[in-house]
């Protein structure tokens, strides 16, 4: 079984699943989400061409107005 870290809990993965389908999982709305993997941040427009791979580590974060 793949599994990959997201927010540091394992997580099961299938084979070939690309970020943006971690994210709609994981995510109701993904507007606001900022995303990192393997320590570098993703721009929203890669998440559907990159492929996870076992033990990627992804974080998610949600962003949030203030100052």
């Amino acid at each position: 079984m793949l599994s990959i870290s997201v927010n540091g809990q394992s997580h099961p993965i299938y084979d070939g699943q690309d970020l943006a389908s971690l994210v709609k999982h994981h995510c109701q709305r993904d507007s606001h989400i900022a995303l990192v993997l393997n320590g570098e941040v993703v721009p929203r427009h890669r998440w559907e061409h990159i492929h996870l791979k076992h033990n990627d580590a992804v974080e998610l974060f949600a962003a949030v107005a203030g100052g």
